[in-house]
């Protein structure tokens, strides 16, 4: 089995290296001294916890579900995860920005 570094692994996702390093605690990998690593399995594991199923329409005996009435229980665990802010964005400098 064939292990992977997180920029491959990244690669093989279509996702950003960073994504996988800012969440590594909570996807599945391998820690080998100070190398991260991630097998084929994990990485299926991965793309199964990021899978998004559509919910099924509701058929005329099942009653059409708000927001109010979802429990919050059926999030998944990873629902947490949000992506980066503004704050880390590039800003450009500010002497080049009008006073007033």
């Amino acid at each position: 089995m064939q292990n992977y570094s997180v920029d491959e692994a990244a690669e093989i996702l279509r996702c950003r290296p960073s994504h996988l390093r800012d969440n590594l605690s909570r996807l599945p990998h391998q820690k080998i001294g100070a190398s991260v690593a991630f097998d084929e399995d994990e990485l299926e594991m991965i793309k199964e916890m990021h899978r998004v199923r559509p919910a099924s329409p509701p058929t005329a005996s099942q009653p059409t579900h708000t927001a109010e009435q979802t429990s919050p229980n059926t999030l998944p665990a990873y629902a947490h995860i949000k992506p980066a802010g503004a704050s880390r964005r590039h800003k450009g400098p500010t002497a080049l920005r009008p006073t007033t």
